[in-house]
């Protein structure tokens, strides 16, 4: 048995369970984040010209990324988030909804009542 036949047999694909933490981040919560992402540049007062020499991107580039219109990599919302001296939770908190917590809420009197 070859090298590559070893690998494939060993591939083993799993389906994720379908869960309520697991879903599709919606629209609202889409421009929620980037929002926030624009929030925390104007609270470090800074320009977006000041910040795209920072992370050596163009002035555009910063602009389509807090409109959404460009995607944001790990690497380069890490570089905010240093230069923004801002936490992740800043960031997304916008994915706490009032839903969620709500559920949890509920969660946590019925099991209160139990006793």
């Amino acid at each position: 048995m070859t090298e590559k036949s070893k690998n494939k047999s060993k591939r083993i694909v799993r389906k994720q369970p379908k869960s309520e933490i697991i879903r599709r981040i919606s629209e609202e919560e889409k421009k929620a984040f980037y929002h926030q992402l624009k929030v925390a540049r104007i609270e470090a007062n800074l320009t977006q010209a000041q910040v795209a020499k920072m992370i050596k991107r163009s002035r555009s580039q910063v602009s389509k990324i807090e409109s959404g219109k460009s995607r944001l990599y790990m690497d380069e919302f890490l570089k905010f988030m240093k230069i923004y001296k801002k936490s992740p939770f800043f960031f997304y908190s916008v994915f706490t909804t009032n839903e969620v917590i709500k559920s949890q809420k509920r969660a946590r009197v019925k099991s209160a009542t139990q006793f």
